[in-house]
């Protein structure tokens, strides 16, 4: 290091204050060799005299800079952050100075390795070597060309073999996009990874997502498997960082995304998190100029992406990201700082993707397809790249200059290059004959892996005459009642309920722990559900951002790190600005590459409580159709306790919706017992009432005024089953076909709208699979298809009210 790359770190950090550490830096420089032990030695001198010098410099008698900040304040705060930098800055020198030899090549045959399989992959993409039926299949993929030097942000974290065990992966994480093949490789470097890459590309049978999606990841070794909405992996990144500082464990999350990713609402939330509670995380943001078409200018104004990290109140830097001994030193330094304690880092890596952004893409970007080489291909006329930066980023190959470097300190030999390169071709393509010859995957896979222990997926043909003889054959009897406790004005509200079912799950599992808006603290929720438990349960009831993305994702990554999170929405109605964490993140992991995300999300939904249009929906049907997602909905206090510990304890991620209007419902308390009662299994409907002439199907509030009218219709000898689904996905299919069976009549009620309800559905699988039982049409009753309005009189005409249901269900009966 020398003192002139000082200056221009400074300069670009805090023009103004150059002069004064430039004094404080000669004041203080040892007179030894600048080594990795004198530049940790000098570190503590400089920021004392540095601090010295800048203090001179604080304006005398000024107001406020900001209500109740004194200048001398800010000041202060503002020196503390030059020294702060400027200690990081010799700290990094001094790691880049300690890289060994051993780790240097590591990172110079990681970039080779990193090129010769981006090659690859073109090459199955142009050859054709790969065919399904008759025709080729290409495969999708991306390259990281002139990105490779990526693999030395790895090479100081907990990573490799050694931090396997019984107990699952031990090390860092990583969340790699679709230019961080090399730091994917880095992570474990062998040619397992290798065949995996090309096999993901090329759809064939084989880890990691056996044909399931094209992304790179193993998370058995510390890689969070990328996908298609960029920030995801942040967002889950955060989640993982919240479950290593709960457990002290020391590990340390990395998020990796594009400058364009960086635009996305949820790689703010992911940051704006782990630096609001200095979470043991590093984030990366690749500048290679170009997001997919789109130029830097027009995704930002901020003059380096570095500047954004004072918004988070975290350090900021801009390195060069084609320097392998830079970007090591910048990652080691940021990952132990996070994991001594003091939060996230903001590392932007400057470089220039060489390359289209997908292999389709080459004869966009560059003019014309290019084959992989090890060089870089010319732009020709009518690419869309810049042709000037370019032509810059073309003479800064990673791969020759740091060869090139290692040749000059006498680490490499004057023919090594070539030779680690002939050594990567030989194992990738290797690796790339074993996926040629690999199987596809077994067609009915595509069927299996939606939720843990699940029965494979396939499409029925329900008209089948065998299939329409078995189904006949079926035993039409009506299940029994379930027992329950009896409704008593002196016992537990459904609000008691789920927060018994809380208490409940916190006392059993130190994993549990609550996440969400205003959840802590001394609030306990906004209904006050949690406020009983903070006394004894304050440091595992934690108030998140206010940002639904944020609970989601964290709570995905917090489960995927070992942990049983219960999310919560503050209404479910919010969710809206978290749906991706839940329907592209949650619910797909275990599909794609076999994760178990145990997550609850608590969702506290419905109308009746003339609340309006952002507090009242019926967000359900939005996941019912979303493969990956259970969902339950309690409808009594005992079954919001006993549906709690079934979604706490199972491996999938649950939706558990909890009616507003219930919790202080009065004429539904139940008694409860003081010790937790045995579980509600999830998938099993209840029977609230039995009879013959109709069966009234429904859920949530609607399951007691479907008994309330029952109990009218009984009045005048009309026998009604009441059939509360209690849990929506998996869908007690049994039980709705029983009273459909048995009673040939059938009205579905929810409060939700008519059309896309969940009703709709559920009477199509009656229809279909019952329909020589039924002696009437399938009635289904909901809410109009307006958003939800706020005034009493609007709200009453627009959910079905008892007299419609009543009205509905006797015309069925004369039918």
């Amino acid at each position: 290091m020398t003192l002139a790359g000082f200056g221009e770190f400074v300069t670009e950090r805090f023009p103004f204050a150059w002069p004064a550490v430039r004094q404080a830096a000669e004041e203080t420089r040892p007179a030894a060799p600048l080594s990795a032990a004198t530049l940790d030695a000098w570190r503590a001198p400089l920021g004392a005299a540095l601090a010295r010098r800048l203090a001179a410099l604080s304006p005398p008698d000024l107001g406020d800079t900001t209500p109740g900040v004194p200048a001398c304040e800010r000041f202060r705060l503002a020196v503390a952050e030059v020294v702060a930098a400027c200690d990081g800055f010799l700290h990094r020198a001094s790691i880049r100075a300690s890289l060994t030899p051993d780790e240097r090549r590591e990172i110079l045959r990681g970039m080779i390795l990193t090129r010769a399989t981006d090659n690859r992959l073109k090459t199955f993409f142009t050859s054709g070597e790969v065919r399904f039926g008759d025709a080729p299949f290409q495969g999708k993929g991306f390259r990281s060309l002139g990105q490779e030097a990526i693999c030395a942000a790895v090479i100081r974290l907990r990573r490799g073999a050694r931090y396997r065990s019984a107990e699952g992966w031990q090390g860092d994480v990583i969340a790699p996009i679709i230019r961080d093949l090399g730091a994917a490789l880095a992570m474990r470097p062998s040619p397992e990874t290798v065949r995996m890459v090309l096999s993901a590309q090329m759809g064939k049978a084989g880890p990691p997502m056996e044909g399931k999606d094209l992304h790179l990841g193993d998370f058995g070794f510390g890689i969070f498997p990328a996908s298609a909405p960029l920030a995801t992996g942040a967002m889950t990144l955060a989640g993982m960082a919240l479950a290593f500082a709960r457990a002290g464990s020391g590990r340390v999350a990395v998020s990796f995304i594009g400058e364009g990713g960086s635009s996305l609402g949820e790689w703010h939330e992911a940051i704006n998190l782990c630096a609001a509670r200095r979470l043991p995380a590093v984030f990366c943001v690749e500048n290679n100029q170009t997001a997919l078409s789109t130029p830097v200018a027009e995704q930002t104004a901020a003059r380096v992406f570095a500047d954004k990290a004072a918004g988070y109140g975290i350090p900021g830097i801009t390195i060069d990201g084609t320097d392998g001994d830079e970007i090591a030193a910048a990652f080691a330094w940021a990952a132990e700082r996070a994991r001594a304690g003091a939060g996230p880092a903001l590392i932007e890596l400057v470089s220039m993707r060489m390359c289209g952004h997908a292999h389709h893409d080459d004869m966009l970007y560059l003019g014309k397809d290019a084959p992989g080489a090890w060089e870089y291909p010319a732009v020709a006329p009518g690419g869309y790249a810049d042709r000037e930066a370019y032509a810059f980023w073309a003479s800064r190959d990673p791969i020759e200059r740091y060869a090139a470097r290692l040749q000059h300190e006498g680490l490499i030999g004057a023919g090594d290059l070539e030779g680690f390169r002939r050594d990567a071709e030989t194992l990738v393509e290797r690796e790339a004959r074993a996926v040629i010859d690999a199987p596809w995957p077994e067609p009915a896979s595509a069927g299996q892996g939606v939720f843990a222990n699940d029965i494979p997926r396939r499409r029925v043909e329900v008209l089948e005459p065998s299939w329409r003889d078995a189904a006949a054959r079926v035993d039409a009897a009506l299940p029994e009642i379930e027992a329950a406790a009896a409704v008593d004005p002196h016992g537990s509200t459904f609000l008691d309920g789920v927060m018994l079912g809380i208490r409940d799950a916190l006392r059993a599992d130190e994993r549990v722990f609550v996440f969400g808006e205003d959840v802590g603290g001394a609030y306990g929720n906004a209904f006050l559900l949690l406020r009983p438990l903070l006394a004894e349960f304050g440091d595992r009831i934690l108030n998140s951002t206010l940002a639904e993305g944020a609970v989601l994702g964290a709570c995905v990554g917090a489960a995927l790190a070992g942990d049983r999170p219960i999310g919560e929405m503050q209404f479910n109605d919010f969710v809206a600005t978290g749906f991706n964490q839940l329907v592209n993140n949650a619910a797909k992991i275990r599909y794609r590459w076999g994760g178990s995300v145990p997550m609850v999300v608590r969702m506290p939904w419905g109308g009746l409580r003339h609340a309006g249009p952002y507090h009242s929906q019926n967000t359900e049907p939005w996941f019912y159709r979303t493969p990956g997602l259970k969902i339950v909905v309690p409808s009594t206090p005992a079954d919001a306790r006993g549906l709690m510990a079934s979604a706490v304890a199972d491996p999938d991620p649950v939706l558990y919706y909890e009616h507003i209007a219930l919790y202080r419902e009065p004429r539904i308390k139940q008694r409860l017992p003081d010790t937790p009662p045995p579980p509600v299994p999830i998938g099993k409907a209840a029977l609230r009432r039995r009879g013959d002439d109709l069966a009234l199907i429904a859920y949530g509030a609607y399951v007691h005024a479907a008994l309330r009218v029952a109990a009218r219709l009984a009045a005048d000898g009309i026998e009604t089953s009441v059939l509360d689904l209690r849990s929506l996905v998996p869908l007690d299919r049994a039980a709705v076909f029983a009273v459909a069976r048995h009673c040939s009549r059938v009205l579905i009620v929810h409060e939700d709208a008519r059309t896309g309800g969940i009703g709709e559905s559920i009477a199509a699988l009656i229809q279909e699979e019952a329909f020589e039982s039924l002696d009437a049409p399938i009635r289904i009753l909901g809410a109009l298809d307006t958003p939800v309005p706020y005034s009493p009189p609007l709200e009453a005409f627009y959910l079905p009210a008892e007299a419609e249901i009543e009205r509905a269900a006797r015309l069925l009966h004369e039918y």
